[in-house]
C-alpha cells in the first residue's frame, strides 16, 4: 500500500530547487545545487536519498536507517521507496 500524499506547501520552494512543485517527488525529495552539491536529499533534511538505499542494500531495515538519520520521517522513507519502485516498473513497462 502506497503512503504517497501530495499535501505539501510549495511556498517554501527555494530558487535553486530543481524538483518541479507539481512533481510527486516534491513532497519528499529536494535537489538544489546550493545544498549538498545538488545531491538528491530528503526534503527538509541534508540526508542524501542514496544513503537510504545503501542501508537497505547492506541489510539494514528501515528502522535502522531512521534511527541513524532522525531528520528523515518514516513517511518520507517509505514514499521514496514507493516512488523508486513506481519509476522502475513504469520504465520497464515502456520497454
Amino acid at each position: 500500500m502506497s503512503t504517497l500524499t501530495t499535501s505539501v506547501s510549495f511556498a517554501t520552494r527555494t530558487a535553486g530547487e530543481l524538483i518541479p512543485p507539481d512533481s510527486p517527488l516534491a513532497a519528499y525529495v529536494s535537489v538544489d545545487k546550493g545544498t549538498m552539491h545538488g545531491e538528491p536529499c530528503f526534503k527538509g533534511a541534508r540526508v542524501p536519498i542514496k544513503i537510504l538505499f545503501d542501508h537497505l542494500r547492506g541489510g539494514d531495515g528501515i528502522d535502522v536507517f531512521l534511527k541513524d538519520f532522525p531528520p528523515v520521517t518514516r513517511n518520507q522513507a517509505i514514499a521514496v521507496i514507493d516512488l523508486a519502485a513506481i519509476g522502475l516498473v513504469d520504465g520497464l513497462r515502456s520497454l
